[in-house]
């Protein structure tokens, strides 16, 4: 198009003969279903299953196109479209106003910058190299034990999922491309292990979300109680207990290569990488190696850079009560303070880390802030009462484990709410479930099992993201090549269900 007339430009790049034909179709399909859902009357959405029908949409785009970003950005519009009509962009500035100004929101925002500012920190200084160097010479180029070694690492780092992820990706990815092995097997150990381990700690992320949740219902009496109850959850918690033991079984080359794993497999033996970050991605990855190789102020750098950094974070999270802010800002401080007295960096060089993490970190600010904002439209449909009026459905309150991660665990795989999905239940769980009968740890830990699973298996979990974007793997990829092992994952972990209903 030679023209540079807006007009003109705009009939031609938008005449459907020129779009590429599968983008065209998706296109006019979004466009009647989002029409479709402008018509539906909010008396007939609210606490209904239509709540579920752009999430379903959303799922539907993903899997078409294979952009995750694009279909949670329309995913998040079609909900605002369904249920404030006209006004749907005002609402969405407005919600999302609002969670900004959350300071929790704020936090953790801030905490994705620094993190990513770590990161940068970690790769450009040669400390992952080093990192990557002492586990070969202790173990050698023996996949088997750098796959274990980093499900441990992660393991261990998994008070917060997020910051295991993202580090064990930065330090444990360039011995896989060392060793020719597929970084989407260690995309999908660290997924599981920075999960599901974080879920089976008091402790952890997750764990000291959940005790919050039960100690906001009326029925129990502070947190101390709280825990308690989350402490008889833990035996009960059957997907991340299983998902851990096929994860390490898989590390051990003791359960088969699935799908395209096996094909992610055969493509690192010729050298390639199977669902490999896009080229500007890799680029960058390679300069930096290459910059790190021949800086010679970045030789026989020490894994203490690394080390000391890590058990900072840690101790910072349980001495700044989980402040993300204050969590990574002490160590990025001595990191600063650690790396410029070595001489590995200048000033200015670790002022660029920060500000380049932070550019690598915004899309997943974006993912926080649309996900704040799909919560607040979900809660104003009264989601809530629809996931009970499913709940009261079950006639035996043995079958309630069972039916609750079948249940949650299917709608969760649509769209994860990870969080939310247990602020929403449990407080109210809490008073219900004893009236019942029901047990009410089993059925805690099976709604925490679903939520698990709908993290690691949903295409727009934020989850899933973080483990690729620190492998340097695609997005989509990476969740087909990991649905076989957790879809097994999860029919063991409902036949258990069903068994330890009726025996406890």
């Amino acid at each position: 198009m030679n023209s540079s007339n807006i007009f003109k430009r705009i009939v031609y790049y938008m005449n459907p003969k020129r779009m590429e034909p599968k983008r065209r179709n998706v296109w006019i399909f979004w466009i009647i279903f989002n029409i479709g859902l402008y018509l539906l009357p909010n008396d007939v959405v609210r606490g209904s299953f239509l709540c579920l029908l752009p999430t379903i949409g959303e799922f539907a785009y993903a899997i078409i196109i294979k952009n995750v970003y694009e279909a949670i950005v329309l995913g998040t519009i079609a909900n605002y479209i369904m249920w404030y009509k006209g006004a749907f962009v005002t609402a969405f500035v407005e919600n999302t106003v609002y969670n900004l100004c959350d300071p929790e929101t704020i936090l953790m925002i801030v905490s994705f910058l620094l993190c990513g500012g770590m990161i940068v920190m970690f790769t450009r200084s040669g400390v992952t190299k080093s990192f990557g160097e002492l586990i070969v010479k202790k173990f050698g180029r023996n996949e088997k034990l750098v796959l274990t070694s980093a499900g441990i690492f992660t393991g261990a780092m998994s008070v917060d999922d997020y910051i295991a992820s993202l580090t064990s990706g930065a330090a444990f990815s360039p011995l896989m491309d060392t060793m020719k092995k597929p970084r989407m097997a260690l995309s999908f150990v660290i997924k599981t292990f920075s999960t599901c381990v974080s879920c089976l700690l008091p402790f952890g992320a997750w764990g000291f979300f959940i005790i919050y949740q039960i100690a906001a219902a009326e029925n129990v009496n502070g947190l101390d109680e709280a825990a308690q109850v989350f402490y008889k959850t833990i035996p009960y918690q059957v997907f991340p207990i299983v998902a851990c033991i096929m994860c390490l079984l898989f590390a051990w080359g003791k359960f088969p290569k699935l799908g395209k794993m096996k094909t992610a497999y055969e493509m690192a033996e010729q050298g390639a990488q199977y669902g490999a970050a896009d080229a500007g991605e890799e680029d960058d990855a390679a300069m930096v190696e290459e910059m790190v190789a021949n800086d010679p102020r970045k030789q026989n750098v020490s894994v203490w850079n690394l080390i000391i950094p890590m058990v900072l974070l840690v101790y910072a999270m349980f001495a700044f009560d989980f402040n993300g802010f204050l969590c990574f800002m002490l160590p990025m401080l001595v990191c600063g303070i650690l790396y410029i007295c070595q001489g590995i960096f200048n000033l200015g060089e670790y002022i660029d880390c920060y500000i380049q993490g932070c550019r690598d970190m915004m899309d997943m600010a974006l993912i926080l802030i649309l996900g704040y904002s799909l919560g607040s439209v979900l809660e104003a449909m009264e989601f809530a009462d629809f996931m009970l009026n499913v709940c009261n459905l079950v006639p035996l309150a043995a079958l309630l484990p069972f039916v609750f991660f079948v249940y949650f665990g299917l709608q969760e795989y649509i769209m994860t709410m990870n969080y939310t999905l247990f602020l929403i239940l449990f407080p109210t769980l809490m008073v219900v479930l004893p009236q019942v009968g029901a047990n009410v740890p089993m059925c805690l830990a099976a709604i925490i099992s679903a939520g698990l699973f709908g993290a690691n298996t949903c295409v727009i979990s934020d989850l899933g993201i973080i483990a690729a974007k620190s492998c340097r793997v695609q997005i989509y990829d990476q969740w087909v090549a990991c649905q076989p092992y957790y879809w097994v994952c999860f029919v063991i972990t409902a036949v258990v269900y069903l068994v330890l209903g009726f025996i406890f």
